[in-house]
């Protein structure tokens, strides 16, 4: 009989001392009986690693990795590389975690031997306003299996889903076969991630039910302050995701085809993008960004997929404000 842990945790730590204690407590009140909860402290330099020591001595199959801070990619690869369940799941210390999320998706990934199983959440902002559920309730409901790609035709097809990589459970052997690995140095890349998953993935299914809170705040651990360099540290990440978003339905053109939403996720990013141009001070960094923004081809890779005439106006009018800032 395997001693391999039905589920592993993985959890992702940088200087999150005023999250840890809740989020350890989320956990123990998910009254899992055979899983693995892989800390991997990314460096923190406050006292997360004095709070996690005291927390290990709670759970019997916590395994503790400190690591020089490198970003919550290279951490989450780290601790995919330590895990031994057969199945793996990626939340986020800041968040709320509601008891039943665990053991309901695995109930679903054993009875459809499935590669993912998905649930729904909700955006939490600021204060704690703002709530809003991640897949709209009047749109999504829950599923049978489904091919990856058909799930994620459902999903995105409303334009208001956003993607989250912690919502769902991922079979360690499926990621294994296709070698999914984070990004290293790449923040914020869910749409990437779960983007290459369900579109790889064979069978997938997924519950209405809200078992999780995503939280948006000036605490968050992906938040910093905004300057120029924190702009640009921003608006590059995106560059770069738009890049191998594309490379992704290059790879997947037999099912992209029919999916116009992997197109639209991509022209997006495009006012996104030019807004965090917009916020710069300085001439100098502005002028470096928007150079790199047409130089490396991410202008021409957001028009070629702006096939809305309404977003194609917006860029076009953004377009030559764009080009005004490099000549000046």
């Amino acid at each position: 009989m395997s001693n391999k842990p039905l589920l592993s945790l993985i959890i992702a730590v940088y200087n999150g001392e005023k999250f840890l204690a809740t989020f350890f407590t989320s956990i123990e009140q998910q009254s899992l009986s055979n899983y693995e909860l892989i800390v991997v402290n990314d460096g923190s330099t406050d006292v997360s690693a004095k709070i996690i020591a005291t927390w290990q001595s709670k759970f019997d199959a916590m395994q503790v990795i400190n690591q020089s801070n490198q970003g919550v990619s290279v951490a989450r690869n780290s601790g995919m590389a330590a895990a031994t369940g057969k199945y793996i799941v990626f939340p986020d210390i800041d968040d709320k975690i509601y008891p039943g999320i665990y053991l309901t998706l695995l109930d679903m990934a054993e009875k459809g031997a499935l590669d993912v199983a998905t649930c729904n959440g909700r955006y939490v902002y600021q204060h704690g306003k703002a709530r809003h559920s991640i897949f709209p309730l009047e749109r999504l409901y829950s599923t049978p299996v489904l091919l990856g790609p058909v799930w994620l035709k459902q999903a995105l097809d409303p334009r208001k889903f956003l993607h989250v990589t912690c919502l769902n459970i991922y079979c360690h052997d499926f990621l294994t076969a296709h070698n999914f690995i984070f990004e290293p140095g790449l923040r914020h890349q869910d749409n990437l991630w779960t983007t290459g998953i369900f579109l790889t993935s064979a069978c997938v299914q997924y519950t209405d039910q809200i078992f999780y809170d995503h939280y948006i705040h000036s605490e968050s651990v992906s938040h910093e302050p905004d300057t120029d360099e924190t702009l640009m540290c921003s608006a590059r990440p995106y560059m770069k995701i738009i890049y191998m978003l594309d490379q992704i339905n290059r790879r997947h053109i037999e099912q992209t085809r029919s999916i116009r939403a992997c197109r639209w996720q991509i022209a997006k990013e495009g006012p996104g993008i030019i807004h965090t141009f917009d916020n710069m001070q300085e001439h100098h960094y502005k002028h470096l960004i928007i150079k790199e923004f047409f130089d490396k081809g991410s202008w021409n890779l957001i028009w070629r997929y702006a096939q809305d005439l309404r977003l194609r106006w917006c860029l076009s009018r953004r377009y030559l404000r764009l080009r005004k800032a490099l000549i000046h």
